[in-house]
């Protein structure tokens, strides 16, 4: 006879509880299962690069290399961003992606300067005054085929 009446842990009737991972949670038919392009700074331990960082041309960790490919670049080798700030209405900006010399690896650098520009762009038309060395872009997702989000913080 037991001594308690919940189940033993040793009890071998009783099932495991399962357990996932964010990357295996069942997701939502209609959601978009992108990738992900991350920025880190070369020799820097922390995620992510400030967008003054990013204006002035800092090296980047070119850990991953990207191709146009990758990207889901349109014809023109565009790509769509949009921004999304909270209590704002989100913003739409083309992109022109630009690579090295071999004609196929994409250019971390201009991908994040450019991703800057249109971040910038968006902060000053919706008057939000924030000095660009606390805006720090983490990584790029693609919420569909060749559109882009940037996940940005702010410290």
């Amino acid at each position: 006879m037991p001594l308690s009446q919940y189940p033993s842990q040793y009890n071998s009737r009783r099932s495991r509880r399962a357990s996932t991972s964010g990357a295996y949670a069942a997701k939502e038919p209609y959601q978009y299962d992108g990738m992900q392009v991350k920025f880190r700074v070369k020799g820097s331990h922390r995620n992510g690069i400030s967008l003054s960082e990013a204006v002035g041309n800092v090296r980047l960790s070119s850990s991953n290399a990207y191709t146009f490919r990758d990207l889901n670049t349109d014809s023109r080798g565009r790509v769509r961003l949009i921004v999304r700030w909270t209590g704002y209405r989100s913003g739409s900006y083309e992109i022109p992606i630009s690579g090295y010399s071999d004609g196929r690896t994409v250019d971390l650098q201009s991908l994040a300067r450019r991703i800057t520009r249109g971040v910038v762009h968006f902060l000053s038309a919706n008057h939000i005054s924030i000095p660009w060395d606390r805006v720090v872009l983490h990584r790029l997702e693609e919420t569909s085929v060749g559109t882009w989000m940037p996940v940005l913080t702010t410290y």
